[in-house]
């Protein structure tokens, strides 16, 4: 299962299902991302998103799954690993985390926007969503060159509706969880195979992040992408994609 980044949706994992033939790949959007309708409430919370991916196991009666997440996604998918492990359940086999939210940082200058609700609706409504993609891309990744029109223009409909505008302003104001030091101390509890994934040059979460994630995570294995920025899995897929596969066949074989 694929968790995506905030402002994205299940497109930013395209590539994930052509790396994993032979296995079952579920990738989920988020309320108010990619064809997920948006609500005009304020259940934005990462803890919202991880209870409506939870009772998405539930009534899918999932088991024995792999869990990654990326930026935003990542954080829900901590959450996530974390209610698994606090109610004894065993269905996760093994957890990977791009470029994750996950300690406290400082919030980068070009998002800063969106998490003031005056000056982020003013922008949202003043701007372009393709503009808006497009400069927050262009932050995201290192080598602009790998930005297609393609992600612009799938990015960019999470903008184009006021319903679709709110929810992304609500997911950022939201995006830092009220317990966050109780719950970086779970993170040491953590015992599941744990891959982590950064690109060197991020910008958004820096690898010093991913550095003490590791640290913190029982076993955990950080693997660093060279010219690459936020998003390795659409920056630089071909080396993304091979280190999550060389990692599930080791902790995750399909039986044969």
């Amino acid at each position: 299962m694929a968790l995506h980044g905030y402002g994205a949706s299940l497109f930013s994992w395209r590539h994930l299902p052509l790396a994993l033939p032979d296995r079952r790949v579920i990738r989920i959007d988020f309320p108010g991302h990619g064809r997920s309708p948006p609500r005009l409430d304020n259940h934005y919370r990462l803890a919202d998103h991880a209870r409506a991916v939870l009772e998405f196991i539930e009534s899918q009666g999932l088991e024995d799954f792999d869990l990654m997440g990326h930026s935003m996604g990542g954080g829900v998918a901590l959450m996530i690993a974390v209610d698994f492990m606090e109610r004894r359940r065993n269905s996760i086999r093994s957890l990977t985390l791009v470029d994750s939210l996950a300690l406290p940082q400082r919030i980068p200058w070009l998002l800063q926007p969106a998490f003031s609700p005056r000056l982020g609706s003013f922008l949202t409504s003043l701007l372009p969503p393709r503009l808006i993609v497009r400069l927050v891309l262009r932050f995201a990744f290192y080598d602009g060159r790998r930005i297609t029109e393609e992600m612009v223009r799938t990015y960019a409909k999470n903008l184009e509706s006021e319903e679709g505008r709110h929810a992304s302003l609500e997911t950022a104001r939201q995006m830092i969880p009220d317990d966050l030091e109780g719950t970086i101390e779970k993170y040491k509890q953590l015992t599941l195979p744990t891959l982590l994934i950064w690109g060197r040059r991020d910008k958004i979460v820096p690898l010093a992040i991913g550095i003490e994630l590791n640290a913190l995570i029982q076993g955990s294995k950080l693997i660093l992408i060279d010219d690459c920025g936020h998003i390795p899995q659409e920056e630089r897929p071909d080396v993304t994609l091979r280190a999550i596969v060389d990692f599930l066949s080791r902790v995750s074989p399909i039986a044969r």
